[in-house]
C-alpha cells in the first residue's frame, strides 16, 4: 500500500504541479496556501497507515524471533497472533484516523517528505513536525533503535549458543529467521535519507530546498517506497513456508468446486 500510495501521490503531483501549472505550486509553497483534494487526503491516509503498520509489523516480526529463540519454543499461537494483527493494524490504524480528525492530512509541499501528501505544509512548523514524528517518523526512529537492539541482542545470544553447542541446531531458528534479524539494515539504508531531511528541516528556517535537499529528495522518493518491495521479498518471496502457503492459496482459488464443471479452462 505505501509503494502504490506514493505513486498516487508522486503523479499527482507532476500532473497538478508540473504538467498543469508549476508556478501555482511555488506560489503555494512560499505563501503556505492549502491546495489539497479528494486524491490528496485519500493517498495520504492511506500512506500514513500502510507506513506505520510496516514499522509496527518490523518491530513484532523482530520480537517474535527473539523470544522464539531465547525461550526456545513456538510463538506463533493464537492468542499471540491475534494480539500481533491487534497492534500492528489497529494502533496505526486508530492513529491515522486521529490525524484525520484533526484535519493535518493533506498538501505536504515537500516538507521533509517526496512528491506526495501527508501533513499539510500550511499548519505552523511545530504543529507539522510533531504531527509527522506522531504519524511516521517517530515511530520509524523507534523501529531503527529497536530493530538495532534486537539485532544486537540476537546475535550476541547466537555467538553463546554457538561456543557452548558448537554447532547451530540449538538455535532453533529456520535459516529464513536469521536473515529476517538483518531487516534493521534495510530499513536503515532505505529510509535514512527521509530521516536526514526530516531532522534537517527541523532547523532550516529557510523554506526553500537547497541543492542537498533536492538530492536527498530524490533518494528519499526512491528509497521509502523500496521498503516496501524489500519487505515482501524477506517476509513473503524468500520465505519458503509463506511462499508455499501462497502458491497453495492461489491454486486452491483455480481449482473447480466438487462435481461441477469448471465454466473455463483454467491451468494453474
Amino acid at each position: 500500500m505505501t509503494a502504490v500510495g506514493n505513486l498516487v501521490g508522486a503523479s499527482r503531483y507532476v500532473y497538478i504541479y508540473v504538467i498543469k501549472n508549476e508556478t501555482e505550486y511555488l506560489f503555494n509553497r512560499q505563501m503556505q496556501n492549502v491546495t489539497t483534494d479528494a486524491v490528496c487526503d485519500v493517498q495520504s491516509f492511506v500512506t500514513t497507515f500502510s507506513s506505520l503498520s510496516s514499522f509496527f509489523w518490523t518491530s513484532i516480526i523482530m520480537i517474535h524471533i527473539l523470544m522464539t529463540l531465547i525461550t526456545q519454543r513456538e510463538w506463533s499461537s493464537l492468542r499471540n497472533r491475534v494480539i500481533y494483527h491487534f497492534v500492528s493494524w489497529g494502533v496505526p490504524l486508530g492513529i491515522t484516523f486521529l490525524a484525520l480528525s484533526y484535519d493535518v492530512l493533506g498538501e505536504d509541499f515537500l516538507t521533509s517528505t517526496g512528491p506526495w501528501c501527508w501533513i499539510k505544509g500550511c499548519l505552523h512548523k511545530p504543529e507539522v513536525f510533531l504531527w509527522k514524528a506522531l504519524t511516521g517518523k517517530g515511530w520509524e526512529i523507534l523501529t531503527y533503535f529497536l530493530t538495532m537492539a534486537f539485532y544486537i541482542m540476537m546475535k550476541i545470544y547466537m555467538w553463546k549458543r554457538r561456543l557452548r553447542f558448537k554447532d547451530r541446531s540449538h538455535h532453533h531458528l529456520r535459516e529464513e529467521d536469521e536473515l529476517y534479524i538483518m531487516i534493521f539494515f534495510v530499513i536503515i539504508i532505505l529510509r535514512a535519507a527521509g530521516t536526514i531531511r526530516f531532522l534537517y528541516a527541523i532547523e532550516n528556517t529557510n523554506n526553500s530546498p537547497g541543492t542537498f535537499d533536492k538530492v536527498l529528495l530524490h533518494i528519499q522518493s526512491f528509497g521509502d517506497s523500496a521498503q516496501a518491495f524489500a519487505n515482501c521479498i524477506l517476509f513473503c518471496i524468500r520465505d519458503t513456508a509463506v511462499r508455499q502457503d501462497m502458491w497453495n492459496r492461489i491454486r486452491g482459488m483455480c481449482r473447480p468446486v466438487r462435481d461441477e464443471e469448471p465454466l473455463l479452462a483454467v491451468t494453474c
